[in-house]
């Protein structure tokens, strides 16, 4: 019988005796493996293992068994949609099922508003190479732009999204499409139906039984329900781990000068701007044609970087001229841009672009 316990760093663990194992990485005798601060872990071993180790204990004795079941779907291979709430342990697993088939494994990074492999609004896709305790340190081989935390803004253009990564980068033995926190309400479960229909996974991991009931009777009997544990983040560390990505990012980028036709459309004026048949004012004063977009919510806006039709990298928009915009970006070559529905203010943070049409 296997023991596990929840355990949080920094710390140390070194295996005296036996083997113990930690999100698929096995740790055997006279092994050390230190664990970041803040980070948690559950860690698997046998009782005759003995353990030294200057950990926090969250839990004692789980019994979750999500080793497991995931080692007998890493032997059969297939497509694994993960569905839970917000912080249910979707990434968690995610990182379990790099560990395990770090060979034959393909990641899809769904959840736009706690993205794991890039930054929040982008949706990512990986091969791993090697297994990590951190999935973000591997990075990531493919993007696509949504340009919001959350799928609610546009559901069916983030399953698309989502399929076009899925259909467009190279298969392998196993794909695991890491989802969203989105699960309360109607139209959030028909965003996860449409993905399900799409997709037509082998499994459907859940981590909530209402989630499971819910599904369509032909992909209940796919669904596996596991054990989830109450360590939930609050929306304001969530909000911080955010800011974190943001700032990491682009405190490593450049400033690039481009024309504002880039993003805007062609300029008529200094506040005037025609793009995609439509009129774009940065100003709210009257008479207003076409479209609003505040100036202010503008500087700021998180964009999608596009070289030869494909999404590359973020850009951030820092400064607005009538011919000319300047853009925070690692990115220095590239055919196009995209806008988004987020803006950063000076500390990262996020506001909402609000697109509003003029008054006739």
């Amino acid at each position: 019988m296997k023991k596990e316990q929840i355990i949080q760093g920094p710390c140390t663990i070194k295996v005296l005796e036996g083997e113990a194992r930690i999100i698929g990485i096995d740790i055997r005798k006279n092994d050390s493996l230190t664990i970041p601060s803040n980070k948690t872990y559950t860690i698997v071993y046998d009782n005759n293992t003995k353990l030294e180790m200057n950990c926090k204990k969250l839990l004692n004795n789980v019994n979750l068994g999500w080793d497991q079941i995931v080692q007998e779907i890493v032997d059969t291979g297939g497509v694994v949609v993960l569905l839970g709430n917000t912080d249910s342990g979707k990434t968690y697993l995610a990182n379990l099922f790099t560990n395990l088939a770090t060979s034959y494994l393909k990641i899809i990074d769904a959840d736009v508003g706690q993205s794991t492999l890039f930054l929040p609004t982008f949706i990512a896709e990986l091969k791993p190479m090697r297994k990590t305790l951190n999935l973000e340190e591997l990075g990531y081989d493919s993007l696509e732009f949504f340009g919001d935390i959350t799928p609610s803004t546009n559901p069916r253009l983030h399953v698309q999204k989502i399929v076009r990564l899925y259909e467009t980068t190279p298969k392998e033995k196993l794909t695991v499409i890491d989802t969203d926190g989105w699960t309360n309400g109607l139209n959030s479960m028909l965003h996860k139906f449409e993905l399900l229909y799409t997709i037509d996974p082998d499994y459907i991991i859940v981590f909530d039984q209402k989630i499971k009931d819910y599904l369509p009777e032909n992909y209940r009997n796919r669904a596996i329900l596991l054990k989830s544990i109450n360590l939930r983040k609050s929306r304001s560390e969530r909000r911080a781990n955010r800011i974190t990505k943001y700032e990491r990012y682009f405190n490593e980028a450049n400033n690039v000068k481009i024309p504002s036709e880039n993003v805007l459309g062609k300029p008529i004026s200094d506040i005037l701007y025609y793009a995609w048949g439509e009129y774009i004012q940065l100003s709210d004063k009257e008479p207003c044609v076409g479209h609003y977009i505040s100036l202010n919510l503008l500087k700021g806006a998180l964009l999608g970087i596009i070289e030869n039709k494909k999404v590359v990298g973020a850009a951030l928009l820092v400064n607005l001229k009538e011919n000319e915009i300047t853009i925070l970006s690692r990115v220095n070559k590239f055919t196009g841009l995209v806008l988004g529905y987020i803006s950063l203010n000076d500390k990262f943070q996020e506001r909402r672009i609000r697109f509003r049409k003029c008054k006739s």
